[in-house]
C-alpha cells in the first residue's frame, strides 16, 4: 500500500509512505528516520533511535524547546518510550507524544500545515 499527499506545498511535508519508506522533499526514506526542519537523519540503529542518551542529543543539536513538538513513531503497535527518555522530555518540559508510525506521520504533516515546527522519530515499520 502507497498513500500519496498533493499539492503541499511544504518541503517537509512526507508526501508519501508505503510499508517500511516515507518520502520526503522528493527523496525516499528508509528504515528509523528523525525529521526536524530540513534535517533528515536515515538508517538509526533501532537501539539508539528512543533511548535517553540519543534524544539528548539530538534535542540539543537542533535546539528542541518547549515551543516545538516531539512526534514518536513507535512502528505498528503502539509502545511506550523507554523511562529516562521520558523522564528527560518531561524535566526539559518539551511536549511529545507517542503513537503508532502512521499516525505520527498524519500528525506530523498537520502540524506542519499549522506552521508549527515539530520533530519526528520515526520507526519506519507499517
Amino acid at each position: 500500500m502507497q498513500i500519496e499527499f498533493e499539492n503541499l506545498s511544504n518541503d517537509q511535508f512526507i508526501s508519501s509512505f508505503g510499508e517500511n519508506y516515507i518520502v520526503i522533499n522528493n527523496k525516499k526514506c528508509f528504515k528509523n528516520t528523525i525529521i526536524f526542519k530540513n534535517n533528515i537523519l536515515q538508517n538509526i540503529n533501532e537501539e539508539l533511535l528512543f533511548s535517553s542518551d540519543f534524544i539528548k542529543k539530538k534535542i540539543n543539536e537542533f535546539n528542541i524547546n518547549h515551543d516545538n513538538f516531539i512526534i514518536f513513531g513507535v512502528g505498528k503497535n503502539i509502545q511506550p518510550l523507554p523511562n529516562e527518555t521520558k523522564k528527560h522530555l518531561i524535566k526539559s518540559k518539551i511536549p511529545y507524544e507517542t503513537m503508532i508510525s502512521i499516525s505520527a506521520i498524519k500528525t506530523y504533516n498537520i502540524l506542519l500545515s499549522q506552521n508549527r515546527e515539530p520533530m519526528i522519530v520515526l520507526k519506519l515499520t507499517f
